[in-house]
């Protein structure tokens, strides 16, 4: 919870300064949001195994194995992390084309993705080794990593942006900037960290163990997962082409006010992660028991959160908007697209907490399933009822929120459907 409020805190102070350079730098950095969620799809594709893998391990106090398996996972992540920020780098126009008819915007996001892009390396490696540490029981180190990324960003964000001293003012881009250095700060970190000499169970670098079965476990747990993760781009992306040809002031609500519901969620997410290493560890402790009352204490306290912080976000939409909105028009369409993304927080909860338990216990696809059904519902809405209708674009944001909300119910009861299952699976694989 530390850690995710340290990384929330970064993204609203980050999401402030921008908001500073006006409505046109809003809408650049919103373009370059929708990728994330692309590296965040690529990096669950391998992290997602490894947390399967890794906390069984553990659960069955295999620890040796653990660690060795744990830096294959980090190769993986290392040549993945090349290949997406190449992509990245080469596509640029075109991606950032997609979603801006805005010549300004376009310019804006195009320098910011570009520089961008070489975070989505160092992003990927931040996760898949913070998973490591978390499939372990370790959730201090990936707190203190985070810690130090955040402070040194806080640090060069207003330096670089609007420049101090010898340093120019490199605008958005320097909120990029900010980011890469952070991020490379902090995989330094990692590196040291996990190299030192520690106690009997912690995660250290070993050689590491490529199988067959880990190249199976990324196809069959983390494709799922990252998939999953691709849809939640889709998603954005929908909305993002949806309101494009209403104005920078739409574009920049979608994405900065998407970008503040984000962080209000991270603590469901560090509910999610705990969650989903216990249920892994005691998967391998062969304990069903405590993956039901894992899921039970998480999914009840990730919904009674949700819906606070959903309340909270309806009733001071309009101060809500004031981290990123200047002008009145714009600080409008942000109040309009909080009032009717109230709700995302509950949604999120209902999803990626009982997404991650599965995942834990390597079921991965019912997830997968429920996030198809989300693409569906909103695109069905957005894209043929909207327009049909002739619906004011606000409908847009409210489409997002059912769709999501559909999913967050599938999620729960699909999570129960295979908790309800683990005694007899477990009991047939003793007899076996």
């Amino acid at each position: 919870m530390l850690g995710t409020a340290l990384q929330s805190l970064y993204a609203l102070i980050d999401l402030a300064f921008v908001g500073r350079l006006g409505a046109v730098s809003v809408a650049g950095l919103s373009i370059s949001l929708q990728a994330f969620f692309l590296v965040l799809a690529a990096a669950q594709i391998i992290a997602a195994a490894a947390l399967a893998r890794i906390s069984r391990l553990y659960g069955a106090d295999e620890i040796e194995s653990a660690r060795r398996a744990h830096s294959a996972y980090v190769v993986v992540a290392v040549c993945a992390g090349c290949v997406v920020a190449a992509i990245a780098w080469l596509t640029a126009p075109i991606y950032v084309a997609a979603f801006t008819d805005d010549p300004a915007v376009f310019a804006e996001g195009l320098i910011y993705f570009r520089v961008n892009a070489a975070t989505y390396f160092s992003q990927l490696l931040l996760i898949v080794i913070g998973t490591g540490f978390r499939a372990s029981g370790d959730f201090r180190t990936p707190v203190k990593v985070m810690a130090a990324s955040v402070l040194v960003n806080l640090a060069l964000d207003p330096i670089l942006i609007f420049g101090m001293g010898p340093v120019p003012a490199l605008g958005l881009a320097g909120a990029a900037w900010a980011t890469v250095i952070a991020q490379a700060i902090g995989l330094t970190v990692y590196l040291w960290l996990a190299g030192r000499p520690g106690d009997e169970r912690a995660l250290r670098w070993r050689r590491p163990a490529l199988s067959v079965d880990m190249v199976r476990e990324i196809f069959t747990l983390g494709l799922p997962a990252g998939l999953q993760h691709l849809l939640l781009s889709a998603v954005l992306g929908i909305v993002l082409t949806a309101v494009k040809s209403h104005g920078p002031a739409w574009t920049a609500a979608a994405g900065g006010g998407f970008r503040i519901v984000q962080q209000t969620i991270l603590p469901v997410v560090a509910i999610s992660f705990a969650a989903s290493a216990l249920a892994g560890q005691n998967l391998g402790a062969r304990l069903p028991d405590r993956i039901v009352r894992t899921s039970r204490v998480a999914v009840g306290a990730g919904l009674v959160y949700g819906l606070i912080v959903g309340l909270l976000l309806f009733v001071f939409a309009r101060t809500a908007g004031l981290v990123f909105a200047t002008g009145a028009e714009q600080l409008d369409v942000a109040e309009t697209y909080f009032r009717w993304s109230a709700l995302l927080p509950i949604s999120f909860a209902a999803s990626l907490i009982p997404a991650r338990l599965m995942q834990g216990v390597g079921a991965a696809m019912p997830a997968l399933a429920a996030a198809l059904v989300k693409v569906a519902v909103l695109w069905i809405a957005v894209v043929v009822l909207v327009p049909a209708l002739d619906l004011a674009p606000a409908w847009i944001f409210g489409s997002m929120t059912a769709a999501a909300l559909v999913e967050g119910a599938i999620d729960i009861v699909m999570l129960w459907v295979v908790v309800a299952r683990l005694p007899r699976t477990l009991a047939g694989e003793t007899r076996s």
